[in-house]
């Protein structure tokens, strides 16, 4: 049985997925001219996001458990379901609290103080970071989740039209709300812990400047921008219509960008090398292809072996999904998480987002580069050092893909 009713709810429901993430700055005038009711929103969008990153969280602790210095943990299905359920509860909860602060606080910036648009803003604006939380399914891309920042722009665009704040208040407003909102999530955390059983711009113009949020993380709001031309850009090539477009919709040259014909797997495999420095030497080749609404990819990758240490070298071409990478950049794509044995973290090096994890015992490991916001050039290795994996993708003409991308 399909958990969404009707498959008119369904197509509205994706619909409005798509139009919040791509165009938002289309979306939000149709979602502030929507009647609506707060009950009315937690049925059909809010009770089905939610889910996403409190399924993704339970379905990725019992397959692969919590792992610490070396030692894996996997909850009981009892205790993971209580924490999931208790999640869910609280993350529900939370919308409607995060849409009190945003109703309050909007009279102080010159806004309306109306709840219903309030809620809409809450719940809406939050779509990324929810969608977001599928990487918890493997705990090893936990750290891609940053990605649900992209929150704070669909926030920040919406604020202006739900909540009639003045557009150079915008900013400030979206700022306090946010510092709220990290210490309602800090507080929400620690009751969580409590409860659980104990275990061993505004819609004209450019944004610029940087927002500093509590934590270490400080946002580019300038990038952010560009990231979200190019979301917007990308709705394109899955073929959604952007008639009458505002003055910050993507150039024509965007546009072109987007719509780039994917690279073909077989231009990718030549750019393989027959060996890759240390002495490892390429045992098996191959390629593949695939799509899928409106957007196509293709991967072409390698073995490689020296004793009994492997690496596979592999690119793919992630087409207008690359847009997601730009994100990283707006975030400084900066950020580490390190236990005694392992570590993972995001950088950005020369222009280009990089992501790299590595465990010191099992000497497993990744390295990724993202070149022209497209293809992926990524090592992946067993047995082999860091060292070995950052040289193998350096082995890689990275001009060469970059003229690949460009074709």
């Amino acid at each position: 049985m399909d958990l969404i009713p009707t498959p008119e709810a369904r197509a509205a429901l994706l619909a409005r997925i798509k139009g919040i993430l791509l165009q938002p700055k289309d979306e939000w005038p149709k979602i502030d001219a929507e009647p609506a009711t707060i009950g009315g929103i937690y049925s059909s969008y809010v009770v089905y996001l939610v889910a996403v990153p409190v399924l993704c969280t339970l379905i990725g602790s019992l397959v692969f458990g919590y792992g610490f210095a070396g030692v894996t943990y996997r909850p009981s299905i009892a205790a993971a379901l209580t924490t999931a359920v208790l999640q869910y509860g609280l993350q529900l909860g939370g919308v409607y609290i995060f849409a009190l602060i945003i109703e309050a606080l909007s009279p102080r910036f010159g806004g309306n103080k109306d709840r219903v648009s309030a809620f809409k803003l809450a719940a809406y604006s939050a779509t990324a970071s929810w969608l977001a939380g599928v990487f918890a399914l493997v705990p090893g891309l936990g750290i891609l989740s940053l990605l649900g920042l992209y929150s704070l722009y669909l926030l920040y665009t919406g604020v202006p039209i739900l909540m009639k704040v003045p557009a150079d208040k915008a900013l400030p407003y979206t700022a306090a709300i946010i510092v709220i909102g990290i210490i309602l999530g800090l507080v929400a955390g620690a009751l969580s812990t409590c409860m659980l059983p104990s275990r061993g711009p505004a819609t004209q113009g450019e944004l610029s400047g940087k927002l500093n949020l509590p934590g270490g993380v400080s946002v580019d709001m300038g990038k952010l921008d560009q990231a979200a031309k190019r979301m917007e850009s990308m709705g394109k090539q899955m073929g959604q219509p952007n008639e009458g477009a505002p003055s910050g919709a993507p150039s024509s040259t965007e546009d072109d960008a987007a719509r780039l014909p994917p690279i073909p797997p077989g231009d990718l495999k030549t750019l393989l090398p027959k060996s890759l420095p240390g002495g490892f030497a390429r045992t098996d080749v191959s390629t593949a292809a695939g799509g899928a609404a409106g957007l196509a990819f293709g991967t072409a990758k390698a073995t490689y072996t020296k004793g009994n240490a492997h690496i596979t070298l592999s690119l793919m071409d992630m087409g207008a999904m690359g847009a997601l990478a730009t994100l990283g950049s707006a975030f400084g794509a900066n950020a580490t998480e390190e236990t005694a044995t392992s570590y993972s973290k995001m950088g950005e090096v020369d222009g280009r987002m990089t992501m790299e994890k590595f465990d010191k015992e099992t000497k497993d490991g990744t390295f990724g580069v993202v070149v022209k916001d497209r293809v992926m050039v990524e090592a992946e290795g067993n047995g082999a050092s860091m060292a070995a994996l950052k040289s193998a993708v350096g082995a890689i003409d990275l001009g060469s893909v970059e003229a690949l991308a460009n074709k």
